[in-house]
């Protein structure tokens, strides 16, 4: 699907956040796991969703032999709570997905995963033995979170030791809260996590809250210039995207608790003078693309400075874009930069492939459309 996002329009309107993905994943698949029906996670919450919540909704009813789409919070989630449940791991993901690997919960599990060759089916063996185990935690807390899910399952005390650091810990935050609030038991301790046996009961109200990543998207167009009114944002979430506005004002920011705005960031900064600095940027190399490298060759395509070394991207701003065709590299997040980047540039951003932004955001171009930037 090829799109063209006008330039020289300030957008202004309303937008309506669908909800949050990383809260919804976790509370379908704890819905799963309590007997109840995952679609609870998304009550009160307005249609389409978007595919890797979609994708989440069904194999939270199913949890064995799902399909997890491009998914990698669903698939590394769900990994371990298979390994807990039935003693191996069926998952069908797109081919893309699983080239990011998943050697953390390999080593931690002391199992393989690899897929059978020329097929994206993961079927092995994978009980989880023992009483202790270490996950390193320094590119993804995704293993972790499902991890935390998974071992109140067992019959057993648990011990959980993160190694090398944790990134992104806010969303193991998260997912903390939510499993307490569905009855499960763990502690925290100096070197990480104590679980113990738990049955899992899910409460009268599911706090799913609106989808911060998302609200950040219309936040940059109003750094921008924009007039854009978000319903649904809630400063009370762990989604550590809700701090999207203080982020954007620095010329020295670090991602590694809230990787996916990188790009929304960068765009932000190429309409201010000199350089701005994002750093923690070498894991965006393992997301849906290159999005260290995408970032920057998106801003060099639009007439922009930047350029990417040693975990950082640097940004030289200060001048409008010129616009034109670009690449997204079928890369929601970089689709929701482009179009950001449109407001600052001298003829109107187009590019292919436009249906990526459905993967986190399935009415984006309809909003757009709404917001008067998209025809």
């Amino acid at each position: 699907m090829r799109i063209r996002i006008e330039n020289g329009i300030m957008p202004k309107g309303v937008v309506k956040l669908p909800p949050s993905k990383s809260e919804a994943i976790r509370a379908a698949l704890l819905l799963g796991l309590s007997g109840e029906d995952p679609r609870r996670a998304v009550e009160g919450f307005d249609a389409p969703f978007c595919a890797d919540l979609n994708y989440a909704l069904l194999a939270a009813e199913k949890l064995d032999g799902a399909f997890v789409g491009e998914s990698a919070a669903l698939m590394r989630m769900l990994i371990p709570v298979q390994a807990a449940l039935f003693g191996r791991v069926s998952v069908l993901a797109d081919e893309a997905l699983l080239k990011r690997g998943f050697g953390e919960i390999e080593e931690c599990l002391g199992v393989s995963l690899t897929p059978a060759p020329g097929t994206a089916f993961i079927d092995a063996r994978a009980p989880i033995t023992g009483d202790r185990f270490t996950i390193d935690c320094s590119r993804t807390s995704q293993f972790l979170s499902g991890l935390l899910i998974a071992l109140p399952l067992l019959d057993r005390e648990c011990e959980l030791i993160v190694k090398n650091g944790l990134v992104s810990k806010p969303y193991a935050e998260m997912t903390l809260d939510f499993v307490r609030l569905f009855g499960g038991v763990i502690e925290e301790t100096e070197t990480g996590y104590r679980t113990f046996p738990s049955a899992y009961r899910a409460p009268e109200v599911i706090p799913v809250t609106g989808d911060a990543s998302y609200a950040a998207v219309f936040e940059a167009m109003n750094v921008l210039g924009g007039e854009i009114e978000v319903i649904g944002k809630s400063e009370s979430t762990h989604q550590p995207d809700k701090d999207f506005l203080k982020y954007a004002l620095l010329r020295d920011a670090d991602i590694s608790d809230c990787p996916d705005i990188a790009p929304l960031l960068a765009a932000v900064a190429c309409s201010r003078a000199g350089d701005t600095v994002i750093r923690g940027t070498a894991r965006l190399r393992t997301k849906e693309s290159d999005r260290e490298a995408g970032a920057v060759c998106l801003i060099r395509d639009l007439g922009g400075e930047a350029e990417a070394g040693r975990g950082c991207v640097i940004v030289h701003g200060g001048k409008r874009l010129s616009g034109g065709e670009c690449r997204v590299q079928n890369d929601h997040r970089l689709a929701f930069a482009a179009a950001v980047m449109a407001l600052i540039s001298d003829s109107p951003v187009s590019f292919e492939g436009a249906e990526c932004a459905a993967k986190s955001a399935a009415s984006f171009w309809e909003d757009c459309k709404e917001l008067g930037i998209v025809n």
